[in-house]
C-alpha cells in the first residue's frame, strides 16, 4: 500500500515501496473522484462533466489513510463552491497510474511472437474442459490473447457447434456470410476456399473497417489426403520486414490497398494500409487477403515500390520457417486472432474422403471482455 504523499503545485506525488512514486495531477483525482455524488454507485459512470472541473482546481489538503488509500480535501472552486472530499483506494491509484510511470505495476500482458519454433507446440486444450471449467476456458482465452492460436480437440460434429462454442465465451460477430458458414468443394466456388487448391494464408475479411477479430473454424469432417492447415505469426512477420526493411515497412503502414467481398447479402468494400499502428508505433493489424485483393488505385510513383514491399512481405509469409503446419482431425477447433495470425491450408484430394468445416467469427474486444469478468470471479473465489 502507498506509504507517502505529497503536495505539489499542481499535482500530488504519491509512493510506494515497491515503486518509488508517482504523479497524479490535481485535475486528473478531481475529475476521477470515486465518491457517489461524482460516480454512480450502480452503473459506474461518472455523473458530472468532466468540461466543469476548473483548470485551476487544487487540494486544500492531502493525506494517507491507515490502509493507504488517499484522502483529498478540496478547496472550493465553480465546481465544489463549499469544497469536496475525495477517497482513492491504494489499489484505484496503482490501477491507473501514467504510463510513462507505470512500470512493473500493471505491465500489459506480454505478445509472445513466434514463426516455425511452434510446431508441435500449439497451445491446445479439451473441449469437454473448456465448455464446463472456467479455469480451461480462462487458458483459452489467454492464449488468444497472447499467442494468437489455439487448437480445441474433441467437439461434437454436430451442426451449429461451432455458434455454440463462441457463445460460451461471447457473441458471435455476424459478417457478409452467413452467422455460421460452411466450407466443403462446391462446383460453383464462391472463393477458393470452396475449392481443393492451396489457400495462401491471409486474414479473414480485410475489406471490413474492423474486420473480424477472432476465427473459429471447426473441422466436423477432415478424411482427406492433404489438406494440412497453415498458420503465420502476422506480427512476428511484419516486425522482421521492420527491423530489416523499415522502408517497405513504412509504406506498407501508410499507402492504402483495397479488398472486396460479396455475397448475395451484400458488397463490401475497403481500403486501408496492409499494416495498422498504434500512436506508441505497435502493430495492432495486419491484413493480407491476396485473392481479395483489388486492383491499386495509388500515386504512380507508389506503385512499383508497393509492389517490391508486398513481394517481400510475401515471400516472409511463405517461407516455411515461419510456418505452422497442422493436421487437423474430425472434432478439432482452429482458433486464430484474425487480426494478427494469417491461416491457410495445404492442396488436397477431395476423391480421397469427406471434408467438411463450419466457421464463425468473434470479436477480440469480448474476448477480453470474458477474461476480465473469469479473472475477477476467480479472485473472489480465492
Amino acid at each position: 500500500m502507498a506509504t507517502q504523499v505529497r503536495k505539489g503545485e499542481r499535482a500530488l506525488t504519491v509512493g510506494w515501496p515497491d515503486w518509488p512514486q508517482a504523479t497524479f495531477h490535481f485535475i486528473w483525482l478531481r475529475d476521477n473522484c470515486q465518491c457517489p455524488a461524482c460516480l454512480h454507485p450502480s452503473t459506474r459512470e461518472r455523473t458530472h462533466f468532466t468540461a466543469d472541473v476548473p483548470a485551476g482546481v487544487t487540494a486544500a489538503e492531502a493525506a494517507l489513510t491507515a490502509e493507504g488509500d488517499l484522502r483529498v480535501r478540496w478547496a472550493p472552486s465553480t465546481l465544489d463552491p463549499e469544497g469536496h472530499e475525495s477517497v482513492f483506494p491504494d489499489g484505484f491509484l496503482r490501477a491507473f497510474l501514467y504510463p510513462a510511470e507505470s512500470g512493473p505495476l500493471q505491465a500489459p500482458p506480454q505478445r509472445r511472437l513466434w514463426a516455425g519454433e511452434l510446431n508441435g507446440r500449439v497451445p491446445s486444450f479439451d473441449f469437454a474442459e473448456v465448455v464446463r471449467d472456467d479455469a480451461a476456458l480462462l487458458g483459452w482465452c489467454e492464449a488468444i490473447r497472447d499467442v494468437g492460436l489455439a487448437v480445441v480437440h474433441g467437439l461434437p460434429n454436430h451442426n451449429g457447434e461451432v455458434e455454440r462454442f463462441v457463445e460460451r465465451v461471447a457473441f458471435v460477430r455476424e459478417t457478409v456470410y452467413d452467422r455460421l458458414h460452411e466450407v466443403f468443394v462446391d462446383p460453383k466456388a464462391y472463393n477458393v476456399a470452396s475449392t481443393a487448391l492451396e489457400l495462401k494464408p491471409h486474414t479473414d475479411m480485410p475489406n471490413y473497417a474492423w474486420p473480424p477479430s477472432i476465427q473459429l473454424l471447426h473441422f466436423m469432417r477432415n478424411e482427406a489426403r492433404g489438406g494440412e492447415t497453415t498458420a503465420v505469426d502476422g506480427f512476428q512477420v511484419a516486425e522482421r520486414l521492420r527491423e530489416e526493411r523499415p522502408d517497405c515497412f513504412d509504406l506498407l503502414t501508410h499507402v492504402q490497398a483495397c479488398w472486396r467481398m460479396f455475397s448475395e447479402k451484400g458488397d463490401i468494400v475497403g481500403r486501408a494500409p496492409m499494416i495498422t499502428l498504434d500512436p506508441e508505433g505497435r502493430i495492432t493489424l495486419v491484413r493480407f487477403s491476396n485473392q481479395l485483393m483489388q486492383p491499386l488505385q495509388i500515386a504512380p510513383e507508389l506503385v512499383e515500390p508497393f509492389y517490391e514491399a508486398y513481394r517481400i512481405l510475401a515471400r516472409m509469409i511463405e517461407d516455411p520457417a515461419n510456418q505452422v503446419v497442422m493436421r487437423m482431425s474430425s472434432g478439432d477447433l482452429v482458433t486464430t486472432h484474425n487480426h494478427r495470425v494469417l491461416h491457410g491450408r495445404k492442396a488436397f484430394d477431395p476423391a480421397s474422403g469427406a471434408r467438411k468445416l463450419q466457421l464463425s467469427y468473434m470479436d477480440f474486444d469480448d474476448l477480453l471482455s470474458r477474461i476480465r469478468l473469469l479473472s475477477a470471479r476467480r479472485a473472489v473465489a480465492a
